[in-house]
């Protein structure tokens, strides 16, 4: 299954994200069947071929340091807990794994957007 992934007019942000490669007709006997038919392919391979056949030429530098910069965060997701830093970022995965990849990254983006803040207020106001 693909992601299929639209960025904002900026490449500030991602606006909308759907999934395509599932007609909802797959025959699956056992949950463990519909995890293996709902793997996801990781989203930074498609990015590499795009921009190796040109299809980024357009944006300015600072459009596709933005673009990349969401598309490393996304890869980020597309890793299991006991590989190590050698193994790199799977090919594809299934929905559960980066469910809870997700949320780990929520909770640590949670926190550093907290002590960021704290950094703030403390500088302006002692």
């Amino acid at each position: 299954m693909e992601i299929s992934i639209e960025y904002s007019t900026d490449y500030s942000h991602i606006e909308k994200v759907a999934f395509e490669g599932l007609t909802g007709r797959e025959y699956v006997s056992s949950t463990k069947d519909a995890l293996n038919v709902m793997k996801i392919r990781n989203p930074a391979l498609k990015f590499s071929d795009d921009a190796k056949a040109g299809c980024f030429n357009e944006m300015t530098d600072a459009e596709y340091k933005r673009m990349l910069e969401m598309v490393k965060c996304l890869k980020s997701l597309w890793s299991y807990p006991d590989a190590s830093e050698d193994d790199g970022n799977a090919a594809e995965m299934s929905v559960l794994m980066l469910l809870a990849n997700a949320i780990q990254l929520i909770s640590r983006q949670r926190v550093q957007i907290r002590e960021y803040k704290e950094e703030i207020e403390d500088a302006l106001y002692g």
